[in-house]
């Protein structure tokens, strides 16, 4: 009689079982070879610090493999992206646009300043904003239709990149010239996202100067308000039409020049060249993006942007609804509703994502 043993004895699930969680288990013998004989950890202290600087050069030289990746990345979207002289030529010589870019740039700015929206929030519904008013979609003729795209824009540009987003009819605050019904904010939100053809996360000037900051190790407290101090300088130009005709690499570099040139002026060339040499940017160009933004300062009073100061203030609720007036036109068969006024409910906010960005870095 042949003796079984115990895992022959088994059912068949059973010993599958078993050969599964078997796999699960580390040979503990070769773990002790790795670490040294036993739990002891007796093995050479040399051996040890030789194989933590070889693993540590590996995530380094991967780091850097990344960065070019990225890099390059970069800079062959920011030119499939880019408006291009022709398309953009309008943003800064039509009267009307001229006018209506100010307007809606300015209010989406406050609104951002109000809810303490990140910078590159900012930036992204002000590229949404310029590629939908220089498209054909954008009806000249509608008084009210600058202010709903400046509502669509900044909508979408806070679901992309803020944790928390206000409602549609929240959004107008600030002196809103119009308030527009939610349903109307959303058919707009759509006809812009077909604008961009669902492109959200362009490229922008805070993509290359964040990129920079990681690339030189630009980590420090000082180098962090560096970076700070790059945010507010490009918000605090942002609002005039005639950036739109460089690449966001030049204006990048632009910004990271003038404000290297307030404090550290003696490092102003050193650091030039490094950008040219990373970004592959001419040196004319720069100069020429580098004085547009002197003259714009210049004619703000070199102000830099008050909004950054991330004010979180009790804010107007929404709509309720009531409508006094709306304008109406056709537009693919259908019609958008504009609330001209509304009263107000008490409603609170709650506080976005603000310092996210430096916790990350």
């Amino acid at each position: 009689m042949v003796t079984l043993s115990h895992s022959q004895q088994q059912p068949p699930q059973i010993q599958l079982q078993n050969l599964i969680f078997d796999g699960l288990y580390c040979e503990e013998e070769r773990f002790d070879e790795v670490l040294g004989s036993g739990l002891g950890f007796e093995q050479d202290e040399s051996d040890y610090y030789y194989y933590c600087d070889k693993k540590s050069l590996t995530l380094l030289e991967n780091d850097l493999f990344w960065e070019d990746e990225e890099l390059v990345s970069l800079l062959s979207k920011e030119k499939e992206a880019h408006l291009g002289n022709n398309r953009s030529s309008n943003l800064d010589s039509d009267g009307l646009l001229i006018v209506a870019r100010k307007e809606g740039v300015g209010w989406m700015l406050r609104v951002i300043g109000h809810y303490g929206f990140t910078p590159m929030t900012a930036v992204l519904a002000v590229s949404y904003y310029d590629r939908f008013i220089s498209s054909l979609c954008f009806q000249r003729d509608k008084p009210w239709m600058s202010q709903l795209a400046a509502v669509a824009c900044l909508s979408i540009a806070a679901k992309v990149e803020e944790i928390q987003v206000p409602l549609l009819l929240d959004f107008q605050v600030e002196s809103a010239k119009f308030v527009f019904e939610a349903k109307t904010i959303q058919r707009m939100e759509l006809l812009v996202l077909s604008t961009l053809q669902w492109k959200m996360k362009l490229v922008t000037p805070l993509s290359f100067i964040d990129h920079i900051v990681r690339r030189f190790g630009l980590m420090t407290n000082r180098n962090l308000e560096f970076l700070k101090r790059c945010e507010d300088l490009l918000l605090s130009v942002i609002v005039d039409a005639k950036l739109v005709h460089y690449l966001p690499s030049v204006i990048a570099s632009a910004t990271m020049l003038i404000v290297v040139k307030d404090i550290d002026p003696c490092r102003l060339m050193e650091y030039q060249n490094q950008l040219m040499d990373a970004l592959k940017v001419s040196k004319e160009t720069i100069n020429e993006c580098y004085k547009l933004i002197l003259e714009i300062m210049d004619d703000q009073g070199n102000k830099h942007y008050q909004n950054g100061k991330r004010k979180h203030q009790p804010i107007p609720g929404s709509p309720n609804g009531v409508v006094d007036a709306y304008f109406s036109c056709d537009s693919s068969n259908d019609s958008w509703d504009v609330v001209l006024s509304a009263s107000p409910s008490k409603q609170m906010f709650k506080r976005s994502r603000v310092q996210d960005k430096l916790m990350m870095l």
